[in-house]
């Protein structure tokens, strides 16, 4: 199981106390939308009061007394109540729930915005269930709790005061003996919340590992089968459901806890006030209108405190959503723009990287050392080295996926990292093994990122990918949806729409990250005159493991243990006898030489 985003504290009361102003930030907003339900709240427990007070002239007038102007008036007193009571329901429900519901969509735009932000290195140590997770399940459980604790928070609460009015009204003494159970109705509420908040941030943890799992299982299902580990991943989804299945009982056992507790004090305070204002009805004290009216009013008032109970219940589940949610939106890039950065002139001289140190973290050991290299604009330098070796941690420096540890890297003199990132990554195409694309159309998928385009451009720069003739024998041609990632399409197909995105961006330095790798040779030699009409005239980082894509390269930059060892063209680096001689040897064996380069 992937660990959490974020560790997670006991609740104190300062923190406590910061969720709940941050809720209230999420509520204020929508105070002017929140005044028909805060309306209809108030009629509801004025209504809970009348219904209680109108016991006593029922049983006293009509039952009684037999009063027959009362019989025949009550009733559609009774029933304008209800309807009354309907229509407010019906406010309170859809007001509230539309905020929540607006809430919700807010909350989940700004992780989705805020996750965008953060560097690459995040992302390698974070599990995508993580993410999955915060962004879809965790304001969800706010916009539930939103709404059911701003429903309870104020109805409840109104109707609660509204009732023990009525009580003091009827009996001030007998209404002292019914809210003796309040306090410890109370202290039980307390208590039960704080263990509902702790089990609620591991059910939430391990609901992100169940999408997590999930997410590997549907993403790797190819991998599973072949090896045959379908009972395996069944048996480890069986487990991790275990886990969420204990802790959501241990929530319910809670849960359900609640109402009999108080349950049993209302059942204490009950049975005192029926033997108090049982006795004053028989000496003639009070009369049984009254006492009733006065019953059903303290009845009724335990029905708020029961709903204050999973009120709070509710709150905490909410808060330890919120509490992962601020957790997340509260971490800063580690990578961003520097407060006075400013636009990347396109590159027109150099490319340099500049004693290069770089290491993933500062407890780990250096990926590259020392690296020094120039390239000139329009060069193309092929990155070759053993696998490890830091070819591609290099590349991922220049975009800024990654900050170096020590060093520079400039673009015609200018340290990269005081430009704006955006102006930056403007300038460079990435063509990688593991090409990346989104369950769209094939328009949508070249066009990527460009919102100026032509018909007639995005035909040019698919035919110059090999695309063009593969495209229009799709069912709807540019419009045709290829599936997630791509899967409808071949990996050479998927490689050259690619390419096709790359021409499209125009971007002076492109990086190709083992473009052709995974591909056969018909495939492989297709998408080799794309990538080759892409490279025209751009600055050119590749990393390739068939040497015999980069024969043709400016200069070859051979790694070994973190360092640049070799620097020359192919021909130089064979006659040199050294890394690179080696590797070629390794690669084609008997079936080349030096004097065929």
């Amino acid at each position: 199981m992937a660990p959490p985003l974020f560790s997670q504290s006991a609740p104190d009361a300062s923190k406590n106390r910061q969720l709940l102003r941050r809720w209230i930030g999420l509520i204020w907003p929508h105070r002017i939308a929140l005044i028909p339900a805060v309306i209809s709240m108030i009629v509801l427990s004025a209504t809970e009061g009348a219904i209680a007070y109108m016991v006593q002239p029922i049983l006293d007038k009509i039952f009684i007394e037999q009063n027959r102007a009362m019989f025949h008036t009550l009733p559609l007193l009774v029933l304008a109540v209800f309807l009354v009571r309907g229509i407010a329901s019906y406010t309170n429900s859809y007001v509230m729930g539309a905020v929540g519901q607006r809430i919700a969509r807010k909350l989940q735009c700004q992780l989705y915005n805020h996750c965008l932000r953060f560097e690459m290195n995040y992302f390698l140590t974070a599990s995508s269930g993580s993410f999955i997770s915060r962004i879809s399940n965790d304001p969800i459980i706010i916009k539930d709790s939103t709404a059911n604790v701003m429903i309870s928070m104020i109805r409840e609460g109104l109707t609660l005061i509204v009732l023990v009015g009525v009580l003091f009204y009827r009996d001030p003494v007998l209404a002292l003996v019914s809210i003796l159970g309040f306090p410890f109705s109370a202290l039980l509420i307390y208590a039960l919340g704080k263990r509902i908040r702790t089990k609620s941030h591991r059910a939430q943890e391990l609901n992100e590992s169940i999408v997590s799992q999930l997410e590997e299982t549907f993403s790797g299902v190819r991998i599973i089968k072949s090896f045959c580990m379908e009972r395996y991943e069944q048996a480890q989804f069986r487990q991790l459901t275990k886990r969420v299945l204990r802790t959501h009982l241990d929530i319910l056992k809670i849960n359900s806890l609640s109402k009999p507790s108080i349950e049993m004090i209302s059942g204490l305070v009950i049975c005192g006030v029926i033997l108090y204002g049982g006795g004053a009805v028989i000496d003639g004290k009070t009369t049984t209108g009254t006492f009733f009216s006065f019953l059903t009013a303290m009845l009724m008032a335990y029905d708020p405190i029961k709903a204050i109970s999973n009120l709070n219940n509710t709150l905490q589940r909410g808060m330890a959503a919120m509490d992962r949610i601020f957790g997340t939106l509260e971490r800063e890039a580690t990578i961003q723009d520097q407060p006075d950065a400013t636009p990347m002139p396109l590159l027109k001289n150099e490319l340099a990287f500049e004693n290069l140190t770089f290491a993933y973290g500062a407890e780990l050991p250096n990926v590259l050392e020392e690296i020094t290299l120039k390239v000139r604009a329009g060069e193309q330098i092929a990155l070759v080295g053993r696998s490890g070796s830091g070819k591609s941690t290099l590349v991922n420096l220049l975009p800024r996926f990654f900050d170096v540890t020590q060093g520079a890297i400039t673009i015609d003199g200018r340290d990269i990292r005081s430009a704006t990132m955006r102006s930056l990554r403007d300038q460079i195409s990435v063509v990688t093994q593991e090409v990346i694309l989104f369950n769209d159309t094939v328009k949508n998928n070249i066009t990527y990122g460009r919102s100026e385009y032509t018909q007639e451009r995005l035909e040019q720069v698919a035919e110059a990918a090999n695309a063009l003739e593969f495209i229009r024998q799709l069912p709807q041609g540019f419009d045709t949806h290829i599936g997630d990632r791509g899967v409808r399409l071949s990996g050479g197909q998927r490689q050259r729409l690619s390419i096709a995105r790359s021409l499209l961006k125009n971007a002076p330095i492109l990086i190709l990250d083992e473009a052709t790798s995974s591909l056969d040779t018909e495939s492989e030699r297709a998408v080799q005159e794309a990538l080759e009409r892409l490279m025209s005239g751009r600055t050119t980082l590749i990393i390739a493991h068939r040497l015999s894509t980069i024969r043709n390269a400016d200069r070859i930059i051979v790694l070994k243990d973190a360092r640049i060892v070799e620097d020359g063209n192919h021909e130089a680096l064979l006659a040199k006898n050294g890394e690179y001689a080696r590797l070629h040897a390794m690669h084609f064996q008997d079936e080349d030489s030096p004097a065929s380069g």
